[in-house]
């Protein structure tokens, strides 16, 4: 996966940030570096990334950060971007991601009437560093009737990258048609029914 650029500016304890920047950290277990980004430029970084893609944090006369997004702080209100976690990685050591799921194909089974159900939609994979992280996983789902599945451990993954999960887990299936079921009457409906006034039949006929 290609690996982006974020320029930073450094921050120390609770100064200013900058009119459309927003408050950032980058950590591992070993250090903690607080900085602000602007807004516009990480909300892009971030589509494009995700939490998968490797992110190259440039600060301000400083360094350069290797790292993934962690999580992002969202304003309930506004949706709008308030703060960035970054955790921070090492070139050549091996790291655990969460990597998407994609499917290619129509499967037999969806032909047939079934639903197809992507039970998991990012596969957590060891890749053996940042820079081999695969940005997505293909499968093939065109072989898969009513009632198969595709478990981790049948994903093909690109070299030197392992699963971090068990191998039996199911990722992908295809489930039988749903049956449409008519609700059964209430108690209240039945004993509504049972009120309707019967059709005067005289009146009706009087009234030709």
């Amino acid at each position: 996966m290609s690996v982006v650029e974020l320029k930073a500016v450094p921050r120390a304890g609770k100064s200013k940030i900058r009119d459309g920047y927003i408050p950032a950290v980058a950590y591992n277990k070993d250090r903690n570096v607080s900085f602000s980004v602007e807004e516009r430029s990480f909300d892009r970084v971030f589509r494009e990334q995700s939490t998968h893609g490797l992110i190259e944090i440039a600060l301000e006369g400083g360094e350069t950060l290797p790292a993934l997004v962690r999580s992002v702080q969202m304003d309930p209100r506004k949706r709008t971007i308030v703060h960035a976690d970054f955790y921070l990685v090492t070139y050549g050591q091996e790291i655990e991601v969460p990597v998407p799921v994609h499917t290619t194909g129509r499967a037999r089974g969806v032909i047939e009437g079934g639903i197809l159900d992507v039970v998991m939609h990012n596969l957590q994979v060891i890749a053996p560093g940042p820079r081999r992280i695969p940005s997505e996983v293909v499968v093939d789902v065109s072989h898969l009737a009513v009632g198969d599945s595709v478990k981790a451990g049948e994903i093909s993954l690109p070299e030197g990258c392992r699963l971090a999960v068990d191998a039996d887990l199911p990722v992908i299936a295809v489930l039988p048609p749903q049956k449409i079921v008519e609700a059964e009457p209430t108690e209240a409906e039945i004993e509504a029914q049972d009120h309707v006034p019967a059709i005067n039949q005289e009146a009706d006929d009087n009234d030709r």
